[in-house]
């Protein structure tokens, strides 16, 4: 699910779960007991707080990836 794969990413940038939910302003647990299998009636709302924690819309958050221009210095794509 991408909202997983997104709440893990940004985990990753705000280095820590208890972080992340501060930010969002949701228990930390909201949030591990999605990522971790269990499935809130919050997913929507989650998704909200996560987008606005990432400063993208929902869309752009839990859309198809984007696909990206090769570098224009070594030609590398992605």
């Amino acid at each position: 699910m991408r909202l997983r794969a997104a709440l893990r990413n940004l985990k990753g940038l705000y280095g820590s779960w208890p972080c992340l939910a501060e930010v969002m302003g949701v228990p930390k647990t909201t949030i591990t007991n999605f990522v971790y299998g269990s499935h809130p009636s919050t997913t929507h709302g989650l998704a909200a707080k996560a987008a606005r924690a990432a400063g993208v819309p929902v869309d752009r958050l839990l859309g198809r990836p984007a696909a990206v221009d090769p570098c224009p210095t070594c030609g590398r794509s992605g």
